[in-house]
Parts: C-alpha cells; structure tokens; sequence
C-alpha cells in the first residue's frame, strides 16, 4: 500500500509504531510482523522504536508472546481493566481475574521492554477497597506503565443502554474522584512519575507514542477510523466503513476525509493536550500564535491559582493535585 500521495513529507523513519483501536492481538503475529517489516523497507523504522501492541487478557499465550516479539513488537498494553470479577462480568468482558494475573506474569517473564496495564476505575460495580486491591497489585507486580480512566458511558455502549433502561446507575462523581485521589497517592509514594492525567510509569518507561501525540507531533493513522496529522495544520481522518476503505485503498483512491485547522483550532488543540501533562501549557508557545491570548485569560487563570487549580512555573501552566480533578473545565475556561 503507498500513502506518500495521501500524507507527503513525512520522516523516512518512523519512531513508533502501535496496534490499538480495536483488538489486534487476534490478529496472527505473522500479519503483524509482515507490517512491520514492510514498513521497515518502504519508510524505515528507528533501531529503538518503541512497538506496541494493546492485547487481551485471553490472548496473552506462551506461542503468542514469542511470537509477538520476534514480529518485532517490545511493548505490550494488557486490558486487565479490572481484578473484581463481579465488574468485569458487568462490563461484559471475556477474561477475569485470573486471566490477567496469569497473562501479566508471563509477560513479565519474557522481558518486554515495557508492560502497560489499562484499567478501569470509578464504576458503580468497584467498591473503594477493591480499587485498592487493584492499585496495590498493580504497582508491585512488576509492570513499568499503568493507564488509568474513569469509566464513561459511551453513546450506543451497552452501558449507556443500561443506565438509560435503570438497569445500572450513572458513573458516581464522588467515587470517581476518590479512586483518582487515590491512583495519584499511590504514584506518589511508589516514586512513579505521573506524568500524564491517565498515565503513570517508573521513570524513564513513559510511553513514547502516547507523548508524541499529546505534544502534537506528526502521527499516521491506518485503517477504518483512524486518524492522521502533520504536525502543524492538516488533520485527517479515515472512512469508518471496513468496505469502502479496503476498496478504496485497493483502487489507490482517498479514504480519508481532511480539515485545515485555524489559529484558534490549533491553540485549543495545545491547550487540551498540554495542561494533562505534567509539564504543563508552554504560556510561550501560545503567545507565538496569538499574543493576547495571556491579556485575554490572564483573569481566569488567576482565579485558577487561587483556588489551587493551577500554578505557573517558567513560563508553564500546570495542573495541581487538585486541579487535575477539573482539567476538563479549566481547560474550557482558558480555551479561545
């Protein structure tokens, strides 16, 4: 497949490749490692490229991980979601507990370069002492990333038609909060960094594709769904229907639909993206594209350090404990 006519000027090595979006660990690992190697040939990829693959609990077998890593994958993402049976079972999951104990461990034994384990909090079937059953095995199994999210209620999800028929509550704020607190007290007192609202991980272990994107660098997305940027303007995205993008690909014809961001686009992208890391907004880099964008906000984001939301620290923006809480709405307030 050639996409140099879809999205010119791109690096002829690429840094990072990920298998996400969906569930490519039921792929076969030769699919996977043919993809790797074409790319490998027709663009190149850097010799410590950080290759990942986000895998199921129930896909983790001894054959499988061998076979991932001579693919080239190094990084695995594991759906552990959860260890109370009773929320997975809720959530509609195939793998329990066990499962995933089971899986991490013999990733663990491999010797991956990094193991990431996504999980759930904040549900109406996770009790606070079983959130922090979940953190204390988490941070002392071996693993070097966590992601952690609050569970939300998609639209047309089956939760969102459950909560909709009264046959399951709404996320509780409250709890979510607390379990956030909670995953922040653990980073802290672990030495990990927490250096993304989502993201935790030993120093040195934060995932690079991730980063990338939240500090607005040039990505390639491929497949139905998947999204693109060049790192400066240009945003595209691809044709959510598996049949009319195999076709169009094999017809050599556009897949994708694309938008040109304005000033404000961009610098409201920057800002989302920016203040959930803890580095923080570069006040700098947003004065570069519009210079009244500080006289504008500057009475906001004072109320902000005010009320703890937010501190300023050589010339950045960045979130306190608290205020990660409300990074949604701080980030609204200071938007253009």
């Amino acid at each position: 497949m050639e996409y140099n006519a879809c999205l010119p000027n791109w690096p002829d090595v690429w840094e990072t490749i990920y298998f996400g979006g969906g569930t490519p660990s039921l792929l076969p690992p030769q699919q996977l490692g043919s993809f790797i190697e074409h790319v490998g040939k027709t663009r190149g990829i850097s010799t410590n490229a950080e290759i990942t693959l986000e895998a199921n609990p129930e896909d983790v077998t001894p054959q499988n991980i061998q076979q991932w890593k001579q693919a080239g994958i190094n990084r695995i993402s594991v759906g552990v979601q959860s260890l109370s049976d009773l929320e997975l079972e809720a959530m509609n999951r195939a793998h329990n507990a066990e499962t995933s104990l089971t899986a991490v461990q013999m990733l663990l034994d491999v010797e991956f370069r990094s193991v990431n384990l996504d999980l759930i909090y904040g549900s109406p079937w996770l009790s606070d002492e079983a959130w922090e059953t979940t953190l204390k095995w988490a941070f002392n199994c071996g693993v070097q990333h966590i992601s952690a999210y609050a569970l939300t209620a998609e639209p047309n999800t089956r939760l969102q038609k459950d909560i909709e028929s009264g046959k399951t509550g709404e996320p509780d704020d409250e709890k979510q909060a607390r379990h956030f607190l909670l995953l922040q007290d653990y980073a802290a007192n672990s030495g990990w960094l927490h250096y993304e609202i989502s993201n935790i991980c030993k120093p040195g272990f934060e995932a690079q594709h991730n980063s990338n994107y939240w500090e607005n660098k040039p990505y390639l997305g491929l497949g139905p769904s998947a999204h693109s940027f060049d790192g400066k303007r240009t945003r595209r995205w691809n044709v959510s229907d598996n049949r009319l993008y195999v076709t169009g690909i094999e017809k050599r014809q556009p897949v994708f639909e694309e938008e040109l961001l304005s000033d404000e686009d961009r610098i409201n992208e920057i800002i989302i993206t920016r203040l959930r890391l803890t580095k923080g907004l570069d006040i700098g880099e947003i004065g570069g594209i519009n210079a009244e964008w500080w006289k504008q906000k500057h009475a906001v984001i004072l109320d902000f350090l005010q009320k703890n939301l937010v501190l300023v620290e050589d010339n950045h923006i960045k979130l306190t404990a608290q205020g990660r809480l409300f990074s949604d709405a701080i980030s609204r307030e200071i938007m253009i």
